[in-house]
Order: structure tokens, then C-alpha cells, then sequence
């Protein structure tokens, strides 16, 4: 599957843009068409990498977790926390869900959308000024991933460097290049499956397959009941009945995630840990 993969998803390349093919002034055009661009203010450029936050890394066990209720009282946070490398989806809370989901974030993934809809007035109100700030500074020196190029929604972007320069935030950071959905898209163009946009959690297992020998993946559970019948949650941390997102075709990938599976390219949980 990383021989594969590698075929078009190269993390030395479209990882992140870098300071070498970024300049303050630029105007890079969005990923979804629109007549838009996003402005690269001094802010964005100074929280932008030299070099990739992976460059020539690789690990023996990797955990990527996404934010399905199937993982609440899955007593998985244990076994998650021991992975080499943990990958978290959309910057989920972690407080209080620890003995589920873990607390331990290497790379952490953060559309634009999740200011927009949770960290709205961060620059108004004290409030979301204050949860933003905690949240992000959860994040340590580890990665932060955002595509801010992929769509208008991105460009509260330059606010959010700011904020990450006005409190020295230690984050080292990942922003993919325009485009990066199609490169996603295309190592199923010939598949089986047809996936529709690419969730995070198929950029996260592409990007695990060409760094971890071993991927585990927590929280990919796209039905409303759990296979038992219980109701389950949208998000872990949200008290939300699941829904129906018509930019991806969650079933459908989670077929894809079961697949790989049975060939032994992932292990997908869906059964709590203990």
C-alpha cells in the first residue's frame, strides 16, 4: 500500500508549503474553483515552515484517531497514548475523554471550518479568545495541519498566525499545497471505491502509510448506531446525533478503512480495547 501510495502522494512535497515557495504579498489560488485567493500576509509567512515537521521521519506504530462516538467508553486512550506517533483529526478536545481517547498528539489536523464554527469571535470575545488559546497551547511543539488553501473558508488563517505570534506559540507548523484533495482522490481514482472529496482521515492514513510500518485507526465510524444498536454520537465530545456529510461519502470509506483492514494494511477499531 506505500508503494502505492507513494505513486502520488509524495509528504516530502505535499506535506506542507514551505517558506521556499511561499512570499509575503502572494496570492494562492484556492483549491475548490472560486475567483478567490488567499493573501499571504507577513503573519501567515513568519508561522510558515523552512523545512517539512516531518522531514525524514518514520515509526514503528502509529495511531490515527478521528472523532466518531464509537471510541466513547472504548478505554482505548491507554493503548493510543503507547503509539510512536498520534495523529488527531479537526483539533478535538482530549480533556475529560483521556481514558478513551488518550491524551498524547503529535500531529494534530485543523480545517479552517473548526475557528469558524467553534473559535468564531476569538478576536472579539474573551471567551473564545481564551478556550482558543488553551486548545492550541495543548498542542505544544508538536504539529499543527491545516489546509488553509483549499478553500475561501481558509483565510481566517491570517488572523490565527497572528494569534500564534502574539503568544510565542511553539507550534511548528503544516500547510498543504492547493490541490492536495486531488492528489488524495486520485490514489482511488481506480480502485473499487468511489470516494467523493477525501475526509481528514483519508489524508491522515495516506500520510501514515509512507512513515508508520504499523497504522492504527480510532474513531472511523460513520453510522449512527454502533453494531449493537446503541445511538451513537456524531462527535465524541458533542452530544449530536450523527449526520449525513454530502462533501464526503463516509460509508463509503469506511469500506475502503475496512478493506485495508482485512489485508492487513490498517487496524481499524471499532470494538472497545478492553
Amino acid at each position: 500500500m506505500r508503494k502505492h501510495i507513494l505513486k502520488f502522494y509524495n509528504p516530502e512535497k505535499h506535506l506542507t508549503m514551505t517558506t521556499s515557495n511561499l512570499q509575503v504579498g502572494q496570492h494562492v489560488k484556492y483549491e475548490i474553483p472560486t475567483k478567490s485567493y488567499f493573501n499571504v500576509t507577513e503573519n501567515f509567512y513568519k508561522v510558515v515552515p523552512k523545512v517539512s515537521p516531518l522531514k525524514g521521519r518514520h515509526f514503528n506504530s502509529c495511531a490515527v484517531v478521528g472523532n466518531s462516538g464509537i471510541v466513547l467508553n472504548s478505554k482505548c486512550g491507554q493503548e493510543i497514548d503507547s503509539m510512536d506517533f498520534v495523529i488527531r483529526c479537526n483539533l478535538p478536545p482530549t480533556s475529560g475523554y483521556e481514558k478513551d481517547v488518550g491524551s498524547k498528539s503529535n500531529f494534530t489536523t485543523m480545517n479552517p471550518s473548526v475557528i469558524s464554527v467553534y473559535y468564531r469571535k476569538f478576536l472579539k470575545i474573551k471567551k473564545d479568545h481564551e478556550r482558543l488559546l488553551r486548545r492550541l497551547r495543548q498542542i505544544g511543539d508538536q504539529i499543527l495541519y491545516v489546509p488553509a488553501f483549499t478553500s475561501g473558508g481558509g483565510r481566517n488563517m491570517n488572523e490565527v498566525a497572528g494569534f500564534m505570534l502574539q503568544y510565542n506559540l511553539q507550534i511548528k507548523t503544516a500547510f498543504p499545497p492547493p490541490g492536495i484533495n486531488n492528489i488524495i482522490r486520485s490514489i482511488w481514482k481506480n480502485s473499487q471505491f468511489r470516494l467523493r472529496r477525501p475526509s481528514t482521515g483519508a489524508h491522515m492514513y495516506a500520510l501514515a502509510a509512507t512513515m508508520c510500518d504499523r497504522i492504527h485507526m480510532y474513531g472511523f465510524y460513520p453510522f449512527s448506531t454502533d453494531p449493537y444498536g446503541t445511538p451513537l454520537r456524531y462527535h465524541y465530545y458533542e452530544n449530536s446525533k450523527m449526520i449525513k456529510v454530502a462533501t464526503h461519502n463516509m460509508p463509503e470509506e469506511f469500506r475502503a478503512l475496512q478493506m485495508l483492514h482485512q489485508r492487513g494494511a490498517l487496524v481499524l477499531h471499532t470494538e472497545p480495547c478492553q
